[in-house]
């Protein structure tokens, strides 16, 4: 079975190939960032000499990790799971690092710590090669629950603190970054699944605005909220149940702040934005620009390698928004909309995910 895997959650960037019990190639470099411009150079030189259409699987780390790392990585597995029609599997990257540890020491049984900022670490547990699901906790909530599990190899960027506190029945390996060899090795061993991967995200994004105004994060809430929000903006609102029907569509999400939201659609390895609404009171002060890079972000990781929307063609302040972002025209609907808003023309804009910004 002829395998590629990538791993780019943390502060590292690997791409490996394994055929069978074979390992036909493998890159690793350790980075704390520049994995979108590392991983495809990565990926061309582990398959020099092998045909992508040979691939059986392909094997992705989904998470925890930084949340830049973790759509870099599903989003160019995505891709090509799409383009090859070839199965993808995730793998978390501590199971990935336990496994690692595990091999390394000889051991069956190992933890995974791994640094999460805030004073606090992300966990798993791997015990006889089945991994408990990674969660965070606080960084010393997290050494005592090592503690319980009891001896074991220890892993992750938190291990030699952890080694400080635990006596010499705990084995200090050299693992501190996820391996995607060994994300390839795991993915070897489970059924192939039907659906793509998606992000294993254990907290919400820091995703805020210069001067923290508001925090935007993927949208859970009632459609309501929604509704009141557009019905702020527009003067031909969306209602509740025209944003209710939508959000149940394949692909929809939505991101919000207290001041405003964007809806999109990722199928087919396109994305496009349904709408964006921001109160005329939080308008001039970033908030529509931090909605459209979250849905950009989000809508790279289910695959879409491009975003489009449409916009009048006299709405100076949205084009405006739309252009520092990346976005170019290319096209233009006649009457698109009814009335006298912008004209009735629009223009069709695309960008290219992952947008520019974000790339750099």
């Amino acid at each position: 079975m002829l395998i590629l895997g990538v791993d780019t959650c943390l502060g590292a960037c690997s791409a490996a190939l394994l055929d069978g019990g074979t390992v036909l190639a493998h890159r690793w470099q350790a980075m704390e960032r520049g994995h979108a411009e590392a991983l495809a150079p990565m990926v061309q030189d582990a398959m020099q000499g092998h045909d992508f259409a040979a691939l059986d699987r392909l094997a992705v780390t989904v998470g925890p990790g930084t949340f830049t790392g973790q759509r870099v990585g599903l989003a160019f597995m995505r891709g090509l799971r799409l383009s090859l029609k070839k199965p993808l599997l995730g793998i978390t990257s501590l199971e990935a690092m336990a496994a690692a540890a595990a091999a390394e020491t000889g051991v069956t049984r190992a933890a995974v710590l791994h640094d999460a900022r805030r004073g606090e670490a992300y966990l798993s547990l791997l015990d006889a090669g089945t991994a408990t699901a990674p969660r965070v906790l606080a960084f010393a909530d997290a050494i005592e629950a090592i503690r319980a599990f009891g001896p074991c190899a220890l892993a992750g960027t938190g291990a030699p603190a952890a080694k400080e506190k635990l006596n010499e029945d705990f084995i200090l390996s050299a693992i501190r970054q996820p391996d995607a060899l060994f994300a390839a090795n795991l993915a070897a061993t489970r059924p192939a699944p039907d659906v793509p991967p998606a992000p294993l995200y254990l907290r919400a994004p820091d995703a805020k605005l210069p001067g923290g105004q508001e925090l935007v994060t993927l949208f859970k809430g009632a459609t309501g909220d929604l509704a009141a929000l557009h019905a702020s903006a527009f003067a031909k609102p969306w209602d509740e149940s025209a944003l209710k029907d939508l959000l149940a569509g394949p692909g929809v999400f939505a991101f919000a702040a207290p001041s405003g939201f964007v809806l999109a659609r990722a199928a087919g390895g396109e994305a496009e934005i349904l709408t964006l609404a921001v109160k005329p009171s939080a308008r001039g002060r970033g908030l529509g620009r931090g909605l459209v890079r979250a849905a950009a972000r989000h809508a790279a990781t289910l695959g879409a390698q491009s975003l489009f929307l449409e916009v009048g063609t006299d709405n100076v302040p949205a084009l405006a928004l739309y252009r520092g972002l990346g976005f170019q025209t290319v096209g233009t609907r006649k009457d698109y909309y009814a009335g006298p808003r912008h004209g009735g023309d629009a223009l069709v804009l695309k960008a290219a995910l992952p947008l520019a910004r974000d790339m750099a």
